[in-house]
C-alpha cells in the first residue's frame, strides 16, 4: 500500500510539473505549483523525514507560493493567445534535455559505482537514541549552533527594521494638529454638510 501511495504521488508531481510550464494561465500555474510541492511534501513524510516535510510546506506553500499567487494576481497580466506554438521550440528542448541527461549521467555514474547497496535496511531510529528528527535538529540548532541561531534572529530583525525605516515617509513639511482647537469646534461643519 505504501509503495502504491510513493508512485501516486511521483506520478502527480510529474503531471503537476508538466502542467505548471505548459499552463496558459499564471494563476492556474501557481496552483499546480502548490501541488507539486504538496507531492513533495508527501514523499518526504513517506521516507520518514517529518520535520522537512512540515517545514517544506510552511516555507513553500505557505510563503512562497502564496508570495507568488499574490504577485500574479496583483499584476493583472494579460493573457495573450499567440499563434506560435510550442512545436517551434522542440528541437531545442530536445538538444538541451539530451545535454543534460548525458551530464548528469556523467556526473552521477562515478558515485553510483562506488556505493554498496546492502540488501537489509539499517534501522536508523535505533542507532540515533530512539529520538524524532524533530528532536535531532532540535538539539543539534538550540546546543551547538545556538551563537548562529541568535545571530540570525538578530540579522532578521535588522533587516525588519531597516525595511520599516525604507518604506517610512519622512518629509520636512509637517501639519501642526492642535487637538483643542480642533474639539472647539463642536458640531457646526457636520450641520453645514448636511445642509448642502
Amino acid at each position: 500500500m505504501e509503495n502504491i501511495l510513493h508512485q501516486i504521488l511521483m506520478v502527480s508531481m510529474i503531471i503537476s510539473s508538466l502542467l505548471v510550464l505548459s499552463s496558459k494561465n499564471p494563476v492556474h500555474s501557481v496552483m499546480f505549483l502548490i501541488l507539486v510541492f504538496l507531492g513533495g511534501a508527501g514523499i518526504l513524510l513517506y521516507l520518514g523525514a517529518e520535520f522537512i516535510a512540515l517545514m517544506f510546506i510552511i516555507v513553500y506553500v505557505g510563503a512562497i507560493a502564496v508570495l507568488f499567487l499574490f504577485i500574479v494576481m496583483m499584476l493583472d497580466i494579460k493573457l495573450n493567445r499567440s499563434k506560435t506554438s510550442l512545436l517551434q521550440y522542440l528541437p531545442f528542448g530536445i538538444v538541451f534535455g539530451l545535454l543534460f541527461i548525458i551530464e548528469l549521467y556523467m556526473s552521477m555514474n562515478d558515485i553510483f559505482l562506488q556505493i554498496n547497496f546492502k540488501e537489509t535496511n539499517v534501522s536508523w531510529y535505533s542507532l540515533i537514541d530512539n529520538l524524532t528528527n524533530t528532536e535531532l535538529i532540535g538539539q543539534v540548532l538550540y546546543q551547538e549552533f545556538i551563537v548562529c541561531f541568535l545571530l540570525c534572529g538578530i540579522l532578521l530583525l535588522i533587516a525588519m527594521l531597516g525595511a520599516i525605516i525604507l518604506t517610512q515617509n519622512f518629509s520636512s513639511y509637517k501639519t501642526n494638529e492642535i487637538v483643542a482647537k480642533q474639539l472647539s469646534r463642536g458640531n457646526q461643519g457636520i450641520f453645514l454638510f448636511f445642509k448642502r
